[in-house]
């Protein structure tokens, strides 16, 4: 039984690379090995295929190994945020029939609160340092109540041989999503999808390592686009790893400063974060073959500005704006080189169709609005409990996105927003991200996000801005008002500006609209 995740980064892995983390180079040997001695613990606790081991962890070593080890037996890996509520955790556990749960130690305050149906397996980053390996166990020590209760990671090195017993159609993740229609739902992804999405955007960007070269992962292990873009695909095409469990805009400086950084995947408020650290600008950025980006909407002059600062030092990289949700692992479009269109998502990657649906399913003519319809080997098995979303039509499975968008003559896709997220006023649909994108323009905002809200019960809209530095409030309110005037329907104008301290935004890091929503009905 072949074509896993497993079998695939095997044969296209560069065992001579490294895997970078907290500045400690582990050799991508050693972790090929801590995979094969993790599936034997997990053969020898009885875990076998079909079982499901959930992985409670930021992006690390452990999490890398623990994923390649439950694919080559066929278990579910279940991903969880390593900041969910213990509570929330537990219900998690019980829906999808968790066996086993690792956990990073610095991050779990109280051990003893852990659910004790399950084989515990503590993880630190003292696991894959040297140097700093006294000060890391220490700093764990003093910050949670342990228990001894469970088994350590390093002593999880099993000399069991196993046998590579997971296929490509067993289902070898589950992630938490939005849902395609707003509802929250676990959504459940085959190796299958994993190789097809991965190799397809390789062949689609025409990616090429040379060695020693390193992927930047930023972007977390529990999300589609972290998984399967940031860490599967670089390995499948050569590359080294340079893991950053918690993003910070230093410290991606320090690391394309001091590593050979090729490739980074990343999402607009990253790109945003590191455009005003005064480091990034330099001549290290020359070692940038590929940037892309995804996982929200991306103003175009955000673009303009990323490539500007690239171009002058001399990278040849550029951003590459790409669409996807974690029901279709994460990319369906993306731009590249030779396919590109400013703000557009790009086109279909390999292996992949976009259409264009009304409400009764229909295919639209191009330069319509709809809704984005998928068909790709790269979409989900189903959620947990339901294949909602999913539509048989002449034979062949659909993903409905639940995204408003429309595809040019050339075939670029145009992402205009959410469809749980647009609403209407005067019988207009209205779009959000339309009016954040045109008021985002302005030199004076950070920021925006627009929500609906209702007085004397008819519809308006109430836009929350961030301000940049040195800023009139009520000048930048006002320019906000004018430029949506200019630029858009009367119906998509809002009627209130509000200036807020920060953006709130979800785990993911995209824009908390529904924290908004809920804020602005008080």
């Amino acid at each position: 039984m072949q074509n896993t995740c497993y079998s695939t980064m095997l044969e296209y892995v560069d065992k001579s690379s490294k895997v970078v983390h907290y500045d400690h180079s582990i050799p991508m040997r050693k972790i090929l090995a801590d995979v094969e001695a993790f599936a034997g613990f997990l053969a020898d606790n009885g875990i076998a295929r079909g079982d499901v081991v959930t992985l409670y962890l930021p992006t690390c070593p452990q999490s890398v190994v623990a994923f390649y080890a439950c694919s080559k037996l066929g278990v579910v890996a279940n991903i969880v945020h390593p900041l969910t509520p213990v509570e929330m955790l537990k219900q998690n556990l019980e829906q999808v029939g968790s066996k086993m749960l690792l956990f990073y130690d610095v991050l779990v305050q109280n051990e003893n609160l852990l659910p004790q149906n399950q084989i515990l397996v503590r993880c630190s980053i003292a696991d894959y340092v040297t140097l700093r390996k006294p000060l890391y166990r220490a700093y764990s020590w003093a910050t949670s109540k342990r228990t001894k209760a469970l088994c350590y990671h390093k002593a999880t090195e099993s000399t069991t041989k196993t046998q590579h017993t997971g296929c490509q159609t067993d289902v070898v993740c589950t992630m938490h999503s939005g849902g395609t229609s707003g509802k929250a739902k676990i959504v459940q992804l085959s190796n299958q999808a994993f190789n097809s999405v991965a190799l397809s955007c390789i062949q689609w960007e025409k990616v090429q390592a040379k060695h020693g070269d390193l992927c930047l992962v930023t972007l977390p292990v529990f999300h589609a686009f972290g998984l399967c873009i940031g860490i599967h695909a670089p390995l499948l095409c050569g590359h080294g790893l340079a893991l950053l469990p918690k993003f910070k805009a230093k410290s991606v400086v320090h690391y394309i400063k001091k590593y050979p950084i090729a490739m980074w995947g990343i999402v607009p408020i990253m790109a945003k974060k590191v455009l005003k650290h005064k480091g990034f600008d330099g001549k290290h950025l020359a070692k940038l073959k590929y940037v892309w980006c995804g996982g929200d909407f991306l103003e175009e002059s955000l673009v303009e500005n990323f490539d500007h600062v690239l171009q002058k030092n001399h990278s040849s990289a550029r951003v590459l704006r790409g669409y996807g949700l974690t029901e279709c692992c994460s990319v369906c479009a993306v731009n590249s080189p030779e396919h590109y269109q400013k703000n557009s998502c790009g086109k279909a990657i390999p292996n992949c169709t976009l259409q264009i649906w009304d409400e009764d399913g229909n295919v639209l003519p191009p330069n319509t609005v709809g809704e984005v319809a998928i068909l790709s080997a790269g979409v989900m098995t189903g959620y947990i409990g339901t294949t909602s979303s999913l539509v048989d039509k002449n034979g062949t499975t659909w993903l409905l996105s639940g995204d408003y968008g429309y595809i040019n003559e050339q075939g670029f896709l145009f992402v205009v927003d959410r469809k749980k997220r647009s609403f209407k006023i005067a019988a207009v649909n209205v779009f959000p991200s339309e009016i954040e994108n045109c008021v985002e323009s302005l030199p004076c905002i950070d920021q925006a996000c627009a929500v609906p809200y209702r007085s004397n019960d008819k519809p308006f809209i109430k836009l929350y801005v961030t301000l940049n530095k040195g800023v009139d409030e009520q000048i930048a309110c006002q320019q906000c008002i004018d430029i949506c005037r200019q630029k858009l329907l009367p119906y998509s104008v809002p009627s209130k500006v509000e200036v807020i301290a920060t953006m709130p935004t979800t785990p993911l890091g995209k824009k908390d609209f529904r924290l908004l929503e809920k804020a602005n009905l008080k």
